[in-house]
């Protein structure tokens, strides 16, 4: 059985090829069309998929969207195109709308649609968002049973979702709609501190790290929120008005006043109000997070859990999630967020309505395009580009890096989620004090307060980062505290609060990438790389040699590696 899955009208529009329950293939569209976060139809996306299954779209036997527009059953949509039709097209949604008038209605998971017997196009599956964050969690985990927890800003109208996972089966235990969303509140105060909402949220996280008095805003912030008997949580309306599309603001007056008067100006340099307004809600928005989780395991009673949606693209909380829960094991996937609902709505339908066999193995965010080095050669002659061949890959990287070079690596097949993981990264050493202002002002041309990422050996993680050993954490998702030993010894990697957001390497995950870090232990005695995402700020993460060469000739980069190819400035 062969599904495409797609994201499509969503934050950062993706396609994902899976075939017997299995991941084929899968990107973003932004990686093609090169806007960021794009909604575009994934058609590139789509083309890559099709192409690396050898296969024609008519040989897919459904295409599966993450987001079903069935659940606007719930009421009679008179204001809008069910009671006034404008175009006949808009049949495959008015007819049903009206026919719920004869029935009891029903805003059905997903709903079907199908195509004559002579069509080329296969049936199409609709499910709900939240679903889909779900199947992306829970079908990659390695559970057979999990306790799932997905938060977003909202999909269709829920915004909070608590299911049980039950090898091929996902049941809802209860949900939390609009307007009380934990992704919208983050988002408040993303824009309450002059940052842009549903995009900055990580510049928010990194502020509230910054060790500042934030005590006196606390007891404010949280007077705003209830945290229900259900185990849900309630927004005061007076405060938040991101459920109204007409406000031009997600925060009211109110809250502008409950914190001092003051609003963040874009582009001004953070200071303590900064610091304090991020720490404290950063604070409150765990407490929240956390009391849904107390309850879903009270429910469940299942130690293992998994979380997705874009909330839990919240690295220092999940980092938290073991300590502050009574769960035992968790596992967040590689791309929580939208983009990744490609993924879970193919899942889905493989799984929860076709109920094909799932795959436990692992899964690596590694399903993206590759290139030979035939083709990188064709492209570097093609543009007149000087360069050499490597003798030894790993050896010559890592030379470079403990002499201090930032380092652009290009090899293999591009990951798919957010986060680069050693094949579309930038490297450099993380014992060198003025690494990170260095790539965040001449490279990245992002804020200097933004931290970089450690990847190190899996074995070894346990001796750097206060983790127990063989503790895993393949996909940068968490942030972990680095020992207080080696924090001055590892500025480069070590944020303001002492953390680190952690990726552990295996070798049967990245052979090339474990060998690189390897081979930087030799020269160095630590077995850690700074690892950032190859790209400059605003554009997305590099896909092909072009968009390589691009990124390097337009920073401050001196050396790109792709393949077994070096470039030099």
């Amino acid at each position: 059985m062969i599904i495409l899955g797609l994201n499509h009208g969503e934050i950062n529009s993706s396609a994902t090829l899976v075939k017997d329950g299995k991941i084929i293939a899968g990107a973003p569209e932004e990686r093609f069309n090169r806007e960021q976060k794009t909604k575009s139809f994934p058609k590139q996306a789509i083309d890559f998929c099709l192409k690396t299954g050898a296969i024609d779209l008519k040989d897919c036997d459904y295409v599966a969207q993450a987001w079903n527009p069935g659940e606007y059953w719930q009421k009679f949509n008179y204001s809008s195109i069910s009671n006034r039709r404008i175009k006949r097209e808009d049949y495959l949604f008015t007819v049903p709308d009206n026919l719920y008038a004869h029935v009891e209605r029903n805003s059905p998971k997903w709903i079907l649609q199908s195509y004559s017997e002579d069509a080329t196009i296969p049936p199409v599956y609709f499910v709900k968002h939240h679903l889909t964050h779900a199947a992306n969690a829970f079908f990659l985990s390695p559970f057979e049973n999990a306790a799932i927890l997905t938060c977003d800003w909202r999909g269709e109208f829920e915004t909070t979702t608590l299911s049980l996972g039950n090898v091929n089966n996902i049941e809802i235990i209860s949900k939390q709609t609009m307007p009380h969303s934990l992704g919208m509140f983050y988002a408040t105060f993303t824009e309450l501190l002059g940052y842009r909402r549903d995009s900055d949220e990580w510049k928010v996280m990194a502020l509230s790290a910054f060790d500042v008095n934030y005590d006196f805003l606390l007891k404010k912030i949280r007077s705003t929120i209830t945290l229900t008997k259900d185990g849900l949580f309630e927004l005061d309306q007076s405060y938040y008005q991101g459920a109204l599309v007409e406000k031009q603001k997600l925060y009211t007056q109110k809250l502008v006043d409950l914190l001092g008067g003051r609003e963040g100006i874009k582009g001004e340099e953070p200071d303590k109000w900064h610091f304090a307004v991020a720490k404290a809600m950063q604070a409150i928005t765990e407490e929240i997070a956390t009391h849904l989780l107390q309850h879903l395991y009270e429910k469940t009673k299942c130690e293992n859990l998994v979380l997705s949606g874009g909330f839990f693209m919240n690295s220092v909380y999940n980092g938290k999630v073991i300590q502050k829960t009574s769960f035992k094991n968790l596992y967040v996937p590689y791309a929580p967020a939208d983009v990744g609902n490609s993924i879970g709505a193919a899942l889905y339908v493989s799984h929860c309505i076709h109920n094909q066999k799932r795959d436990y193995s692992f899964h690596s965010s590694y399903i993206g395009p590759f290139f030979n080095d035939h083709e990188i050669e064709k492209t570097m002659n093609r543009r007149k580009i000087s360069f050499k061949r490597l003798n030894n890959l790993s050896q010559e990287v890592a030379s470079l890096i403990s002499d201090g070079k930032i380092v652009a690596l290009f090899n293999g097949r591009m990951e798919f989620g957010e986060r680069s993981l050693g094949n579309r990264s930038i490297l450099a050493d993380p014992r060198k004090s003025n690494i990170k202002d260095k790539i965040n002002s001449v490279i990245k041309y992002r804020e200097s307060y933004r931290p970089f990422a450690p990847s190190v050996l899996f074995e070894k993680a346990h001796t750097y980062f206060d983790v127990p050993e063989g503790y895993e954490c393949n996909f940068m998702e968490k942030v972990i505290p680095v020992r207080e030993k080696y924090r001055k010894e590892l500025p480069a990697i070590t944020h303001m609060d002492g953390s680190g957001r952690l990726q552990t390497v295996k070798k049967q995950h990245n052979e090339k990438y474990y060998d690189i870090i390897s081979e930087v232990e030799k020269l160095t005695g630590y077995p850690i790389i700074v690892n950032t995402s190859f790209n400059i700020n605003g554009e997305p993460i590099v896909l092909s040699p072009d968009d390589a060469l691009n990124t390097f000739y337009n920073s401050g980069l001196e050396f790109l590696i792709m393949n077994g190819f070096i470039v030099e400035k």
